[in-house]
């Protein structure tokens, strides 16, 4: 007993080897960027103190950013601890801000680098950065909140309109080695404010990769088709907003995509895709009052409405294969997990043939809410 007595006061005191939460430092956000002209990396990291706040009051921590440079994406790393005094923890990071001149020249060496260091969340977004991603990182959010949690907000509102759209670290190491398809990820840039205000950063349209290098980017209205055209778990959950008929009798929807099939096969011994897609609408505004009540105008609405989904992505489709030349759908797996025989003939020279391959988009709108106002037929002649 007297020797515990004796233990007690050494137990009580602090080991050196015990890390204390004012020791570490959290990554929230990583930018990188290339010099083609030196070759050179520089990393930037946007960074908080731990502390035991809750979450809602996470606007009165303060962000800072620390950038290092080196000839290498691991030396880089390496130097950018000599700039920071606590330890770095990158288990928290939620996003990858990829410079587009990094992604231009040197985005195979950037994804083995985050593919091979445990600490880098693979579930972390990257987007790629219009100009230097260290540019975006110094952006003070309007809200006044961290960078990383106005990015994020930025990132679940993509939902509300689909002209955003955001690939993990893990989905683009998936894609990134097929020569055959291509893919889009998010693209951040600084928005266009009045002169006087601050900047603020912008999640919108998309950044185009083919054979593992950052070739062009998209609008918005292009991402959106690529969203309605995706995987379900891309699209299940997404609403947007479309503008049908003329100027003077216009009718603006919000649609919900609720079906999706794309047919492949062969005609005369050429790829071909059929799509067929289902959405139901509600009605979010009208520039003029119409009978609502009569079921022949509803089913004018949409087929109005029908045509303009199927117009809008037919534009899109053809974009993707006259100019950008990139399969960014992914058609090519499908022809390679469906028809592997024909797949076999093919794939050789699919750079000529998906240009070329036919694609027909069928389009259903079934409206099914009319929003809160209806207007009977005599109210809509004027009664």
């Amino acid at each position: 007993m007297l020797l515990l007595c004796l233990l007690l006061p050494l137990a009580a005191s602090c080991s050196p080897d015990v890390t204390e939460i004012s020791d570490l430092t959290l990554i929230m956000a990583v930018g990188i960027d290339y010099d083609e002209k030196t070759n050179r990396y520089t990393l930037s990291t946007y960074n908080v103190m731990p502390t035991s706040q809750s979450t809602e009051r996470s606007a009165k921590l303060t962000g800072w950013v620390v950038s290092a440079s080196g000839s290498s994406l691991l030396e880089t790393a390496r130097n950018l601890r000599g700039l920071v005094g606590n330890r770095m923890i990158w288990q928290h990071n939620k996003f990858a801000l990829i410079g587009e001149e990094a992604a231009r020249h040197s985005f195979y060496g950037i994804m083995d680098f985050l593919m091979r260091n445990r600490q880098v969340r693979l579930s972390s977004y990257l987007i790629v950065s219009e100009g230097k991603a260290s540019d975006k990182l110094n952006v003070r959010s309007a809200s006044g909140d961290l960078l990383s949690n106005d990015l994020l907000g930025k990132v679940r509102n993509e939902k509300e309109w689909g002209k955003s759209i955001m690939l993990s670290i893990q989905e683009v190491a998936n894609w990134q080695p097929d020569p055959y398809r291509g893919f889009v990820t998010g693209k951040v840039g600084i928005a266009s404010l009045p002169a006087d205000a601050k900047d603020e950063l912008s999640l919108g349209g998309g950044a185009v990769f083919d054979k593992g290098k950052f070739k062009q980017w998209i609008k918005g209205d292009d991402v959106l088709v690529v969203q309605l055209l995706s995987h379900k778990n891309r699209w299940r959950n997404m609403e947007f907003v479309v503008s049908v008929g003329e100027e003077a009798d216009r009718a603006t929807l919000f649609f919900k995509e609720v079906g999706q099939s794309i047919h492949t096969g062969f005609r005369n011994g050429r790829p071909c895709v059929d799509i067929a897609l289902s959405f139901t609408a509600t009605m979010g505004e009208i520039d003029r009052s119409l009978p609502l009540d009569n079921p022949a105008e509803i089913g004018k609405l949409e087929q109005s409405a029908s045509r303009e989904l199927e117009r809008r992505i037919d534009k899109s489709l053809a974009y993707f294969q006259h100019d950008v030349r990139t399969d960014v759908l992914g058609f090519s797996e499908l022809f390679a997990q469906r028809h592997p025989k024909h797949w076999a003939a093919a794939k050789a020279n699919w750079e000529d043939i998906y240009p070329t391959m036919p694609v027909n988009v069928h389009a259903d709108v079934k409206i099914d809410r009319l929003g809160m106002i209806q207007y009977s037929k005599g109210q809509s002649d004027g009664e």
